[in-house]
Order: structure tokens, then C-alpha cells, then sequence
């Protein structure tokens, strides 16, 4: 939409982290800009935050927004820094309603960390790979380099173990794909461990810099069918895994807001630990000028970045997407996925296997809703040369 403006903000609080993952976009993928910024994030910067915020609000009329806490790995913040941080930014923003959330791997939490986020209202996601012969593999403690999985879940257990706090907080598990397993079978054991939400998240990588182990898009698109199919045949049992809700909403005719599915990216800014403003982190991948830091909150309104990389223009999805009957489904994916090194009018590399299970998902609807109700929702088969060039407008 045209007076699509920004109304949230991805918080990087600090810049290290306990973990070494190897397929990481901040610390793995080229992008070294956190070397050269203040570990923690100060006072200086989270009082000029404050003061953007209320400006950014009063001028758009907004009476919510939202701040994510992140990383590096949140939580190495400490509890007395973070308290001071949440209240600081609690009573200087005048925002109607103020929600923070926050993304952490979960490695140091307990019962105090709990209780103070709580107090402030802090929901959380965790980031959990799967079982711990899987996920060690990546997963990887910077301080010893051994694995992190067990710890996690057994900390989750004692949490859970203490009280419903926990769980009236946390929010689902962030599972980075890994077609080494089989995808109906990790929907399985994350059921077994208790989570009833959770979502896949496609590694990060694009043509001019392909994900880690990068063979081709083929055992993604297995795996992301199996893990549908096997979450369709849960029926009532099923758990919340976003990104099929979400494409499934699409194909109904719903708004997908999600950034890995084509999601507005003038609705977030991300603001570093040293003030800079930029698009999601996830684009300095792609390097160029999404890899500088050109705009800061002290000098630059928080949608300035909006302008400046002009992403109106940039996140448009190219003819071939434009044409295709499952746009509203994955929205072209991800924008850092679709670039060829020059820029974004591509297919996702991901495309065949967004394609794929958005048809089966569209397959399912036709088998289960009224005739009528799907009439325009036909389903071409994959052209073989789809994705051959880099560029299809």
C-alpha cells in the first residue's frame, strides 16, 4: 500500500553471541560490520530511539508499535542492563501501546530472566534447529565449539517444569531448514517435545552468494513437502508452523505480511547498536550499498532508509512472479533470496520449492472447499526452464 509506513524496529542490543552458527548471516556470511560496532548498545543511542519513535508516531498517527530485541545473542545484555533498557524505553516512548518481542537461542535463560521479562512484558521466540545429532552439526558454542541442543532443551524442560510463565511468553521455535532430515519427521519431533508452534525459515543465500552446501533447490522442496504433508495429516493435533498458515492465508485471499514471503519491508527498520538505520540485516548479503551504514538515528528520521534504498522500487517481484498464480502464496520470497548480484526482479532461488508447495497446497483447497469458491486458482504445471536465467522480468 502507498501509505505503507514503518511500525516496527529490530533492536540490535548487542552485537556478539555465544553461538558460532555456521550458516549465520551476521558472523558467517560475509557481513563483518559488527567488528566495528560497540558491543552493547548505549544510553546515547537508545534515548535518541525513544525520541524517533514518538516523532515517527505523531506524524503517521500510530498508536502501537513494535521494538524486537536482537542480536548477536540478546540475552548477553545482562539482566541489570536490560532492565534499565526496557524501563528507559518504556517511559520515554508515548505510544499508545509499545510491544516488545524479542529472538534469542534460549542458552541463557532462567527463572530470573524469566521473571524480568515478564515484568516487562517481553514475549520471545527461540531459535531450535531440531535433535541434537542434527542440529550440533551447525549450531555451534563459540567457546568451545561444542554443541548447544541438549543444553537448550533441558533448560526449556526446567522452565516449563517451574510454572506456566514460560509458556504464557514464549512464542515458537525458528528452525532454519536442514534437508539432511527428513521434513515430515522434524514436524514430528518438535510435536514430541512439546511445541506447538514453530516455523521453517529457508537458509539465507541468493545466486550471487548460495546458502552453505548449496546442491540445488530439489532437497528443499522435498523436505518442505514432506513437512507439509505430514503437518496436514495431524489434522486436529496439528501445531502452528507459520509459514504454511501464512501461505495458505494467502491463497484465500488474506494479506501476508511476513518479510520471508514477500512482506513489506518499508513496515521495519533495523537500528545497530551504534545508531545506524538500515533494511533487514539480512540484505547486506547481498553487499553493495545494502552492506554500508549511511543513515543513523541521530541524524536521520526512522523511515529515512525507506527513501534512501528506495525499497518501494526494490521489492517489487518481477513479470515472471507478477504472472505467476501463486504470488499470493509466498509473495515472491524473501528479498535477499532474489538477488542475482546485480538486483532483486528474480525468482526467489527457492522458487521451485515455494512453487511446488504452494501448489499442493492449492491442490488440498480444491479438494476440500466449494467448486466455485477456487474458480481462478489453477494450477499450471512448473515450467522446466523457470528459473535457467538470472534476470525474468
Amino acid at each position: 500500500p502507498a501509505d505503507a509506513v514503518v511500525n516496527q524496529v529490530i533492536l540490535k542490543i548487542v552485537q556478539r553471541c555465544n553461538l558460532d552458527c555456521t550458516y549465520c548471516y551476521v558472523y558467517n556470511r560475509g557481513d563483518d560490520s559488527w567488528k566495528s560496532r560497540p558491543p552493547v548498545i548505549s544510553e546515547r543511542v537508545l534515548l535518541r530511539l525513544a525520541e524517533r519513535i514518538n516523532e515517527h508516531c505523531r506524524r503517521h498517527q500510530l498508536s502501537s508499535f513494535t521494538i524486537e530485541l536482537h542480536g548477536g545473542e540478546p540475552l548477553l545484555i545482562g539482566k541489570r542492563k536490560m532492565q534499565a533498557l526496557l524501563t528507559l524505553l518504556r517511559s520515554r516512548i508515548d505510544a499508545a501501546h509499545v510491544r516488545f518481542t524479542m529472538q534469542t537461542n534460549g542458552l541463557l535463560l532462567d527463572s530470573a530472566w524469566i521473571d524480568l521479562l515478564a515484568q516487562h512484558q517481553v514475549s520471545f521466540g527461540i531459535s531450535l534447529d531440531g535433535p541434537p545429532a542434527l542440529a550440533d552439526r551447525y549450531r555451534i558454542q563459540r567457546k568451545d565449539r561444542s554443541g548447544s541442543t541438549q543444553q537448550l532443551l533441558d533448560i526449556i524442560a526446567q522452565l516449563r517444569s517451574e510454572g506456566p510463565l514460560f509458556d504464557q511468553l514464549f512464542g515458537g521455535c525458528l528452525c532454519v531448514v536442514n534437508p539432511d532430515i527428513d521434513g515430515g519427521e522434524l514436524v514430528d519431533w518438535f510435536v514430541a517435545q512439546g511445541f506447538d508452534a514453530f516455523d521453517f525459515l529457508l537458509p539465507d543465500g541468493n545466486r550471487l552468494n548460495p546458502p552453505q552446501g548449496w546442491t540445488g533447490v530439489a532437497p528443499y522442496r522435498r523436505f518442505l513437502l514432506s513437512a507439509f504433508e505430514r503437518w496436514h495429516a495431524l489434522g486436529a493435533r496439528a501445531p502452528r508452523i507459520r509459514k504454511f498458515e501464512l501461505m495458505m492465508s494467502g491463497l484465500l485471499g488474506g494479506k501476508v505480511f511476513l518479510d520471508a514471503l514477500g512482506g513489506d519491508l518499508r513496515l521495519l527498520c533495523v537500528l545497530e547498536s551504534d545508531g545506524s538505520i538500515g533494511v533487514s540485516d539480512v540484505t547486506r548479503i547481498c553487499g553493495g550499498e545494502y552492506a554500508n551504514d549511511v543513515l543513523n538515528i541521530f541524524d536521520h528520521a526512522l523511515d529515512e532508509h525507506v527513501r534512501r534504498y528506495r525499497i518501494d522500487e526494490v521489492q517489487q517481484v518481477c513479470g515472471t512472479c507478477r504472472a505467476c498464480p501463486h504470488l499470493a502464496s509466498c509473495g515472491g520470497g524473501y528479498l535477499p533470496h532474489r538477488f542475482n548480484g546485480i538486483h532483486f526482479a528474480n525468482p526467489s532461488i527457492y522458487c521451485e520449492a515455494l512453487y511446488a508447495l504452494s501448489a499442493r497446497m492449492t491442490q488440498l483447497l480444491h479438494d476440500h472447499l466449494p467448486a466455485g469458491m477456487l474458480a481462478d486458482m489453477a494450477t499450471p504445471a512448473l515450467p522446466a526452464s523457470r528459473l535457467a536465467s538470472g534476470a525474468m522480468r
